[in-house]
């Protein structure tokens, strides 16, 4: 654990992810967070200028506010099979729960980065799992929340 003198920062990327499938169950029976090596919030939206018949911008509209969680992690057990369930990625529209992350206010959530079970982050496909010849595997994953979706578990069908 790191330590220091003088200012005070935020070390280190403590978390822990559950991944839920799109019908709301864990990813993987025995499915065990993985060790997070990093992850990366922004805070989005799309916006429009409003000009009036002269050109000049009178109005700004934004909508469609939302945070993307870029997730990097190792896939980590008490064993080589436990390592492989951490390993494992949602199906789209999959759902993830993180909790033990830092408190950090972004976009308008006084809590960005830990979601529990009422709005939780939305998996929109794109993840990997990456192994090497002579290194440790690593994963990564890319995550959506939207302050008007409520997400609790299963995806509807249409």
């Amino acid at each position: 654990m790191a330590n220091t003198q003088g200012s005070k920062y935020i070390f280190g990327s403590p978390a822990v992810l559950d991944l839920y499938d799109a019908a709301g169950a864990l990813v993987v029976t025995g499915y065990v967070s993985p060790d997070m090596e990093s992850y990366d919030i922004s805070h989005e939206a799309d916006t429009d200028e409003v000009r009036n018949s002269s050109g000049e911008v009178v109005g700004h509209i934004g909508y469609n506010n939302r945070l993307t969680l870029t997730v990097n992690f190792i896939p980590a057990g008490t064993s080589v099979a436990v390592a492989k369930l951490s390993a494992a990625l949602p199906d789209v529209n999959g759902t993830c729960i993180i909790s033990g992350a830092p408190v950090i206010e972004v976009g308008g959530y006084i809590d960005a980065i830990n979601a529990l079970t009422g709005n939780r982050w939305i998996y929109a496909g794109g993840g990997s799992i990456k192994t090497t010849q002579t290194g440790k595997a690593t994963g990564t994953i890319t995550l959506k929340r939207y302050p008007a979706i409520t997400v609790t578990g299963a995806a509807t069908t249409l």
